[in-house]
This record gives C-alpha cells, structure tokens and sequence, in this order.
C-alpha cells in the first residue's frame, strides 16, 4: 500500500531551464480542463538541511503534469501541488490530479510536482531516509520559478498545496530562510495550504512570508498529531501570517483519498512520539524531547529521529470531510487570488 507522511532532518540552480512542455496522453477527470502539459522543473537533491541552507547539493530535474482552465483570459493563478511519501502512485496520486483538474476547472492552474518519480522511487513511507525530505522543498520552490517564468500564470497569484510529507514541504516554504535557499528575489508563494502535515519536526525563523496559509487536520490522526501542526499554526499567526486552522473530529490520516485502503499501514514509519523545534536564523534547538533550550550537536539531532521512530498508522477516509474541505480551499482561494 502507498501512503504518505514526512519527516525532516535531512540550492537551487542558477538558471531558468527553458519551459519544456509535452501533451501527455493521460486521461483527466470531467471536469473544465484544457490539457495537461510535462514540465521540465531543474532542482537539486540535498541530502540534508546542512546541504539545502549552504547550496551543497547536487543538481537534479524533476517533472510536473500542470493543468491548465479551459476557458482563461489572460495570466491565471496557479497552485504547486505536492504529494506525500505515497508519491503519484495509487491511490495517493489519483486523489492529488482529483484536485489538480477540481482546481483548474475554478479558473486555477495546477502543478503536481512530482520528487520520487525522476529520482528512481516510488515511496517513502516505509523508509523516509530513502530521500530528505528538503528535496522536496527544493523541488516545490523550484516549481515556483518555473510557474512565474511562464506567461500564462500571474506570478503574484502562485500557491503551494501539500499532503502529509507534502503538507510539510507546503508550511516549510513559508519561513524567510528556506525560501529564501532557492529563490533569490521577492518571489513568493502567496498562498500555503497544508493537509494533515507533520509538526513533530519544527522549524522557526526570524521572518514569514507572510501570505495566508490554511490547515486541515483529523483529531484522530496517529501518523502525523495535531498538536504539532497546531503548535506550529499558532506560531505562524504569531508571526503575522492569516491563519486558518480546520480540525475534524474522529478523523484519520489520508481522509481525502477517496480509494484510502482504510486501516492500519504496518510499515510506516510514524514519529508522534518525537519532538523538535529548531530556529534556522540561528541553529539554535529551542526544544528537544521536550525539553526547552537543550545543548545539542548536529550529530545528537541527525540521529535523533531514530531514537523516537515507531510503526504503524491508520489512513481512513472521510467523505464528509473531504467534502467540506474542497468547499473551504474554494473559498480560501476565490478570497485570496481575488477569482
């Protein structure tokens, strides 16, 4: 079974490659599509944070199937939509090009940026070391260079969208720090919206982006907790971020996925039990095991995760909520790209 969640502690090229774009003959949902294009998205594979932050990391091209409104007029919005550690495979990727076609059929552009694929693997969730997960954010904010090097979008209306390690890349790319790894101007995404991210890793610094960003979270959810990824909301608001937070009661992992296998994903990795906040302005853990302020090397907190590392998760879907969400991202975004 593929499913996906994220786990962390683990720059971009130079260029623009020049946008290549395919016809794909893929099969689409009903919906207001135009077509759905291969895009060539020049990125890097660090292999941890120390490698994205210093620009050490090895050059890489990763792909995206973008989907564009049938009926635009003039440079539309778009979203970077990125997948968990189930990848595109089933029944992850069909629920995520669900949402790409459900989004262009609202007059928005959709990316789905695809890391595993051109890197060699299918998933992640049974052994999350097999990629960091900052390859990921590195193909997500290379995505938004090559979306705002394209005429058709309108380059200050870009948004990110992510699912579980997905979810994690799509609050990560809001701080001031990573963002700024990859992209040397103001560019920005201008809006975050994140589905059941992971927030036992955490990380802060000094400044935000400060573009609106909306949360989904089942109550029930053993893979990735909720207290972690509220704990993170509140410090984002704090920071002058819009934040909207959306929990659901007697809700589980993957609740969107409408062909969820419904039950329990023995091999997962989890790490509800781990606990990290780290200040990338500064490199200081200003909490471990939870423990406040710790004296920490690089080399306790690279081999922490394993100390905290269990198994097994449930994934369950939920039409109610699923529904409910794909009534709230709609408001989100007619409200936020002004549709």
């Amino acid at each position: 079974m593929k499913h996906h969640t994220g786990r962390i502690l683990r720059s971009s090229g130079q260029g623009l490659a020049a946008l290549a774009a395919a016809i794909l003959a893929l099969s689409v949902a009903p919906l207001d599509v135009r077509a759905q294009q291969k895009i060539s998205i020049p990125s890097e594979t660090p292999a941890s944070l120390t490698q994205f932050l210093r620009h050490q990391a090895p050059m890489a091209t990763v792909s995206g199937e973008l989907y564009l409104p049938a009926k635009a007029s003039g440079p539309v919005p778009a979203m970077v939509l990125k997948h968990g550690s189930g990848g595109l495979a089933e029944p992850t990727g069909s629920n995520i090009r669900k949402w790409a076609a459900t989004m262009a059929g609202w007059g928005i552009a959709a990316l789905v940026v695809d890391s595993f694929g051109p890197r060699g693997m299918a998933s992640s969730y049974a052994d999350q070391a097999k990629l960091s997960s900052w390859a990921d954010v590195a193909d997500a904010l290379s995505a938004l260079k090559v979306l705002a090097a394209d005429s058709r979008i309108d380059k200050t209306r870009i948004g990110v969208m992510g699912w579980s390690r997905g979810g994690g890349v799509a609050w990560q790319t809001a701080l001031e720090v990573v963002r700024k790894s990859v992209i040397s101007d103001d560019l920005k995404f201008a809006v975050h919206i994140v589905f059941y991210g992971d927030g036992e890793f955490q990380y802060r610094s000094a400044f935000t982006d400060q573009s609106p960003m909306l949360f989904f979270h089942g109550e029930s959810d053993n893979y990735v907790g909720i207290g972690p990824m509220r704990e993170f909301a509140d410090w984002a608001k704090s920071k002058g971020n819009d934040v909207t937070f959306i929990a659901y009661p007697k809700t589980f992992h993957d609740f969107d996925v409408e062909k969820s296998p419904n039950g329990v994903v023995k091999d997962a990795e989890v790490f509800t039990k781990c606990d990290l906040v780290l200040d990338l302005s500064t490199g200081k853990t200003l909490r471990l095991n939870h423990v406040d302020n710790p004296t920490t090397t690089v080399e306790q907190l690279a081999a922490y995760p394993k100390t905290c590392m269990g198994k097994g998760a449930t994934v369950q879907y939920n039409a109610a909520a699923r529904s409910d969400a794909v009534e709230k991202v709609h408001e989100f975004l007619k409200k936020n790209f002004q549709l």
